[in-house]
């Protein structure tokens, strides 16, 4: 017989599912036992699905983006259709310990909510904040009423090991094929594979390189460089130039690009900062230059144009 819910955690997917899914991954990582509808629970039969999940629930957590109730507001719309309205107003007729979580922007709930569910208003939380959801999220646990199992935290760690371990696994075969493709596949411009070499390139300066390389010896296909101080390199490269698709993680910021590099230099892609913030878009000079910065939730910041 499957466990009951602790918690449930409703959300806007456009604005609340980033903070939802790492709440999830946390909470359930704690051993609490946490309903979180990343695919169909919204479809369908949602009466028998969603409803029944709340009423299991002792705790219900629920994210505010600045646009979480413009649906709800806007006299246009099919409120059968306003799932978090629905799912919010079924956990305060059946007096759920409510938590809201107000994110970055939002200071409080409008003033003409529904009937249904204008009682959130009275409900408190703790202060969100992206830059210190550590401390955030410690707070967060001092609200629920629910109390997690040490048997389950310790379950959903062994699983989580057990499929980063698969991952990684599948990740190596593939790479291994990849690298045999290329030594075997008649490409005379690959010559061997080499492990941890050491590198100069005129931007990138030195690096440890394991992957292949060409006749001259310059890393040449799928590799991985390792520098210095600990950032990483993991894509393509074109006898010796950092050329193509890549990740680079910056080791000391926290910060990671995942793109292409044209010539040495990030090109087009997504760069995403510590703090969860992002821009996607082209780069000059292994700067931003056009394209579009997000914040952690994914709304919009600003728009850059070369003109700024």
């Amino acid at each position: 017989m499957p466990e009951r819910f602790d918690i449930f955690i409703s959300y806007r997917r456009d604005g609340g599912f980033a903070t939802a899914n790492h709440l999830y991954d946390l909470l359930s990582q704690d051993g609490f036992v946490v309903s979180f509808d990343t695919h169909n629970l919204r479809e369908g039969d949602f009466d028998v699905a969603l409803l029944e999940r709340i009423d299991q629930c002792t705790d219900f957590i629920l994210i505010v983006d600045k646009h979480a109730f413009d649906r709800t507001l806007d006299p246009g719309q099919d409120s059968s259709q306003d799932w978090m309205r629905t799912e919010l107003a079924h956990a305060l007729k059946h007096n759920k310990n409510i938590i809201p979580v107000l994110l970055n922007g939002v200071s409080g709930f409008p003033p003409d909510l529904p009937e249904d569910i204008a009682n959130v208003a009275t409900k408190n939380g703790p202060e969100y904040n992206k830059y210190y959801f550590e401390e955030f999220y410690k707070r967060l646990k001092t609200f629920l009423h629910s109390r997690p199992s040490k048997k389950r935290a310790t379950h959903h760690r062994q699983r989580l090991l057990v499929t980063t371990i698969i991952t990684l696994a599948v990740l190596l075969l593939a790479g291994s094929f990849y690298f045999l493709h290329d030594m075997f596949s008649g490409n005379e411009e690959i010559t061997r594979l080499v492990t941890d070499s050491i590198c100069i390139n005129p931007v990138q300066g030195e690096f440890r390189y394991t992957g292949p390389i060409d006749a001259n010896g310059q890393p040449h296909g799928k590799g991985l460089a390792k520098f210095a101080q600990g950032d990483t390199y993991e894509g393509e490269f074109v006898h010796g130039t950092f050329e193509g698709e890549c990740t680079y993680l910056n080791h000391a910021e926290g910060d990671r690009f995942m793109g292409t590099y044209k010539n040495n230099n990030r090109d087009q892609g997504t760069y995403v900062w510590n703090d969860g913030t992002y821009f996607t878009g082209t780069f000059k000079n292994n700067e931003v230059y056009e394209g579009t910065l997000y914040d952690i939730n994914g709304n919009v910041i600003q728009e850059l144009s070369p003109s700024e």
